[in-house]
Parts: structure tokens; sequence; C-alpha cells
């Protein structure tokens, strides 16, 4: 697994599932959560990209923090508002503040299989290669 490029792995356990994801920065990182969360969400209810823009802004004490509100974020998005982020541009401000434009792929119904994003055992660290996170959906 290559720190330097962004990716990520699921990790499945009962009633929950784990994402580790990797990146060079914390903007990328989140960019990749970002794409994982999407991996989620099947085929047969996105629908095609729209041309729209939207900025989304999330503020938390810390990167871990962050990072679990982003996920809560695109949970609700996914749930309550029929649509996930596409192409994000992902800015962070002092380690607290997420600010991202980004495009919109539709939901044709809510996509409801993730909970929440949880604080328990999450983890944003850096690494040689850049950053690594992890953190556990209930599910």
């Amino acid at each position: 697994m290559s720190e330097s490029r962004p990716g990520h792995e699921w990790i499945d356990h009962t009633s929950e599932v784990t994402l580790r994801a990797y990146a060079s920065s914390l903007p990328e990182l989140i960019g990749e959560v970002t794409r994982a969360f999407l991996e989620l969400v099947p085929e047969a209810i996105r629908d095609p990209e729209r041309d729209v823009e939207h900025e989304l802004e999330v503020e938390a004490s810390d990167p871990a923090a962050l990072l679990v509100d982003w996920i809560n974020e695109l949970v609700f998005l996914a749930e309550g508002e029929c649509w996930l982020p596409a192409g994000p541009e992902v800015e962070v401000e002092e380690g607290s503040r997420l600010l991202v434009r980004c495009g919109e792929v539709p939901l044709s119904s809510p996509f409801v299989l993730v909970k929440a994003a949880t604080l328990h055992n999450v983890r944003v660290q850096k690494t040689r290669g850049g950053i690594e996170a992890e953190v556990t959906l209930d599910i």
C-alpha cells in the first residue's frame, strides 16, 4: 500500500464497517473519503451527475472530529437530500474548518445503509508518506 497516492480500504465487522483511507494531505484525504462513501451507494440509485455547484462547510475541534463530522454530513446528504458530492475541491483551514466545493451526484432514492460515523477509535495521523485515517461507520 503506497501512502503517497490517495487510496482506501473497507474492513467489515458485525453492524459496522471501518474505513481506512490515506493520502498526501488532509484535504486530499477528505476527498478520498468522499469517493469511498460514494462507492457504498448502489449504481441503481445513482443518477447522472448534474451541473450544480455546492459549497459545504464543516467545523470541528480537530482533524479526527472533522473527519467524523464530514462523514456524518455525507450521511445526511445521502439520506435526507438524496445527493452526494462529486469532484470535491477541499480546503482545510487551521485543521478545524472544512470547506468543500463540489458538483452533485443525485440519488433516485435515499441511501440509508450508513447510520453514522463514530468517534470511537477514530484516528487521523501523519505518516512518512502523508496522512492516514481510520473511522468506523455504524450500519
